[in-house]
């Protein structure tokens, strides 16, 4: 890994949010061993979600069954964590994270009340992880990773497969319609990791890639848009015709942005990349990922 280019004011220094989620995760397992009932209340039950303790969506994804569970699902926050921060900051990685395991935690409630996959109380971080891990492979789709095969074997694997071999592991465990147990007797809840990876991807392609909510327009518009460009004709000197259906209002709009982003690369050529400001800086980060 390396460092980015660059980096907003508000991202530099300090605590990184991924070293945030791994202390208050550590604090958290600490508290459930020391405080009485901790646990038992903050844990997430199914049947106490129908009664409306929606805070457990919450507070479940900062316990865990026991030293091994934490361990590895920090480890995890660090190693996919780092990556993730760069490439969207600090609160799109807090959110992120807690939307995965809000997802998973109500995929594992609604496969329980279905009886499915049926289960006690559920808690780890592993949803919010599993939503991370889809993140990073959507990102980096054909990025090459080393996992470790078994925390011995280390194998070779790009981002896509791993994010389909998650995804059918999960499947065919909530298939099982058993509760599987691990070496300490913890059930595994395939169905939060399930939902884990579907809230991750489904961030990425609302929050960042174009999506709705990252403030682009709907996908029936962009594709719209597509077809019309392909009537565009070019006429000579170089100038632009647009056709009937692109407005004279749309195209004094592209042409604004198009001048926008000429002053800041001229800016660039001038006095380098250190003059931007954070604002000329995101507004160059947009205009290259449209």
């Amino acid at each position: 890994m390396r460092e980015p280019d660059w980096q907003p004011e508000t991202a530099r220094g300090g605590t990184p949010m991924w070293g945030w989620l791994i202390i208050v995760n550590v604090l958290c397992f600490i508290l459930q061993y020391t405080v009485k009932g901790f646990y038992s209340n903050l844990a997430l039950y199914p049947e106490f979600l129908k009664q409306g303790h929606v805070y457990q969506l919450l507070t479940f994804q900062f316990l865990h069954g026991d030293l091994f569970h934490i361990i590895i699902n920090c480890l995890m926050i660090w190693m996919i964590g780092k990556p993730i921060e760069e490439a969207l900051g600090k609160r799109r990685l807090l959110s992120l994270y807690l939307l995965s395991g809000i997802v998973g935690g109500l995929i594992q409630c609604g496969l329980a009340w279905a009886n499915i996959n049926p289960t006690g109380g559920v808690v780890g971080a592993s949803a919010g992880v599993f939503g991370l891990i889809a993140a990073f492979a959507v990102l980096q789709w054909n990025r090459e990773m080393t996992i470790l095969l078994m925390f011995i074997i280390p194998v070779r694997i790009r981002a896509k497969y791993l994010l389909i071999a998650l995804a059918v592991i999960g499947f065919l465990g909530v298939l099982t319609q058993r509760q599987d147990l691990g070496a300490s007797g913890v059930h595994v809840a395939h169905g939060a990791h399930l939902g884990g990876l579907l809230g991750g991807v489904l961030f990425i392609f609302a929050f960042v890639q174009g999506g709705t909510f990252a403030g682009a327009e709907p996908w029936w518009q962009r594709i719209s848009e597509r077809w019309k460009e392909r009537k565009v004709v070019t006429i000579d000197g170089g100038a632009r015709a647009y056709p009937r259906g692109q407005s004279r209002r749309k195209a004094r709009k592209v042409e604004f942005v198009e001048e926008n982003i000429d002053s800041i690369l001229d800016k660039i050529s001038e006095k380098g990349m250190d003059s931007l400001t954070d604002k000329e800086r995101a507004a160059l980060d947009k205009a290259a990922k449209k």
